[in-house]
């Protein structure tokens, strides 16, 4: 499940973010009355549509294997949270059905009436995303029910259940997550592009497009920075297992510092740098706070401390995806262009991208490890949501030979539907 999970996370970013950035690009080059911007859109929508189909058929994977592996997980969470599903199916439904409309209507309605198609794709992949985060925010904040005395939810109160404590951080932090790392993505394309020698008449445009997707992923980094520390204070509340298992802390404590590194080694994090009473700060805005550690609960119910290594992760990640685009606009708006394209400034905006995506991944990573042994948190565990038919567990290993195979030919798809108009169409 988790490669399955990893995997579709990669066209997640594109099919929520990507719709947005078309339509934001399409209206901007109607406005301005630039057909070169619009025709940037116009390409890009090639590219989603190659993207949207690829993470149609990993969605489906899913699904599949939801049915296969964990059926005891949904029999759980149907009547509480069910409705989130369905309203998702809608949304994305939503989301293909104007896609078509967007994709075959470019030469056919005008600027105006193409942009107003595109409304509803917008909202249906923006809506998809945040139906599903809210399945999610209820497996770690499970509310909305009363459990009967078959183990099952009864006396259901489904707004509840999808608009639980952890809804609002878990929302607003992914989706300006996948903006930012989707501009990211495009912007190391064109970053890439303008370092190869052949596309140098091309270079004028280019670095504008780069110009602008760097502000967007600046604006877009620092917002999902600033739900960062909104999260942290949530866990703080909410989830303080999760976070003590980030932070390595194994005991509860005043002027808790914040953790840097280290190795887990028998249980314990050791090697790390550790700042004073930090973590009582970003967790409460206060130095002195107190901040609960792993042994406030029971062994079998702690998470593993290796979330720790997906927490450093996440936050380095951020840190570059700010410093890098935010360096090099810097360089632009003191007039330091030679600086600002030179090699090595194109080459840390090229590896923004793998930032853009292994901060995403992480956070995931550590919002799924983070909530262990639990599937649905103080409810039911992974080991009791699981199926016992040991058939099914084996044909698991098909499900990443299969993820490799579909990556290799979506990377090859991608390249013969494009086939350079990320640079050629511009001029149309």
């Amino acid at each position: 499940m988790g490669d399955s999970l990893g995997f579709h996370l990669l066209f997640i970013i594109f099919g929520v973010a990507l719709p947005l950035l078309i339509s934001g690009t399409e209206l901007y080059g109607i406005v301005s009355h630039r057909p070169k911007v619009r025709a940037l859109a116009r390409t890009w929508s090639k590219a989603l549509v190659v993207l949207f189909i690829v993470g149609a058929v990993s969605g489906t994977i899913i699904s599949l294997q939801f049915n296969l592996v964990w059926p005891e997980f949904l029999k759980f969470i149907n009547k509480p949270i069910g409705l989130a599903f369905a309203l998702e199916g809608t949304a994305f439904w939503l989301e293909t059905v104007f896609l078509s409309v967007y994709m075959l209507s470019w030469d056919r309605f005008k600027p105006l009436y193409h942009w107003l198609c595109g409304i509803p794709m917008v909202i249906g992949s923006v809506a998809s995303a945040v139906f599903i985060t809210t399945v999610n925010a209820f497996m770690n904040q499970p509310r909305g029910f009363v459990l009967g005395a078959d183990g099952q939810p009864t006396n259901i109160h489904t707004f509840q259940a999808m608009f639980n404590p952890a809804t609002f951080t878990e929302v607003t932090h992914s989706i300006l997550g996948y903006v930012c790392a989707c501009a990211l993505i495009i912007m190391a394309v064109y970053a890439w592009l303008y370092m190869k020698k052949r596309h140098a008449k091309d270079r004028a445009w280019m670095s504008k497009v780069i110009v602008a997707l760097a502000l967007i992923a600046l604006v877009f980094g620092t917002a999902t920075a600033f739900m960062g520390d909104r999260s942290a204070k949530y866990l703080a509340r909410y989830e303080p297992y999760k976070l003590a298992a980030a932070e390595g802390l194994l005991q509860t404590q005043t002027h808790a510092p914040l953790v840097v590194g280290g190795v887990v080694v028998n249980g314990e994090l050791k090697y790390a740098v550790k700042i004073p009473s930090l973590l009582s700060f970003l967790a409460t805005n206060h130095f002195g706070a107190e901040v609960k550690g792993l042994n406030e609960y029971p062994l079998h119910e702690r998470p593993s401390l290796t979330v720790h290594y997906f927490f450093d992760g996440m936050v380095l990640s951020g840190i570059l995806i700010i410093l890098f685009p935010g360096l090099f606009l810097l360089l632009v708006f003191l007039k330091k262009r030679s600086w600002a394209f030179s090699r090595p400034m194109l080459a840390a905006l090229v590896a923004c991208a793998a930032f853009g995506v292994l901060a995403t991944e992480f956070g995931w990573m550590l919002t799924e490890l983070g909530r262990q042994p639990w599937i649905v948190h103080g409810y039911l565990t992974v080991a009791d949501a699981m199926t016992t038919n040991p058939r099914v567990i084996q044909i698991g290993l098909l499900f990443p030979c299969f993820y490799i195979v579909l990556l290799g030919l979506s990377v090859y798809i991608l390249r013969k539907t494009m086939n350079h108009q990320a640079v050629h169409n511009v001029d149309a």
